[in-house]
C-alpha cells in the first residue's frame, strides 16, 4: 500500500479520477486494487473509494496503462470516519505487486 499526503484546495465531491503511468522500463506495470481519497471538511472527515481491480500494464489484462475510475458511492464506501492525526487530503493506493 502506498500513501501520498497532498495539501490542496477543496475540489468538492469527487466523482472520477484518472490514473496512469508512462510504461517506461521493464516491469513497470502494476495492479491497482483501489484508490481511497480521505479529506476533511470542517470537523468531519470523509473518504471516497475508487475501485479498480485491474492491471495498469501493457502486457497484462487489456494492455492499458491508464484508467478512469468512478467513485463508489454505495454502501459504506463513502463514509465519515473518526478524526485522526493523518494529513488531509490523503490519497491511498491499494496495489498488489506480482512478479511476472
Amino acid at each position: 500500500m502506498d500513501i501520498f499526503c497532498i495539501k490542496a484546495v477543496s475540489l468538492g465531491d469527487l466523482e472520477k479520477v484518472l490514473i496512469s503511468h508512462d510504461g517506461a522500463g521493464p516491469g513497470s506495470g502494476w495492479f491497482l486494487d483501489k484508490i481511497v481519497i480521505k479529506h476533511k471538511e470542517g470537523e468531519e472527515a470523509h473518504e471516497v473509494v475508487f475501485p479498480c481491480n485491474r492491471w495498469l500494464d501493457e502486457y497484462q489484462d487489456d494492455g492499458k496503462t491508464e484508467r478512469e475510475l468512478t467513485a463508489n458511492k454505495h454502501g459504506s464506501s463513502m463514509k465519515t470516519f473518526l478524526k485522526g492525526k493523518s494529513c488531509f487530503p490523503t490519497i491511498v493506493f491499494y496495489t498488489t505487486v506480482f512478479a511476472v
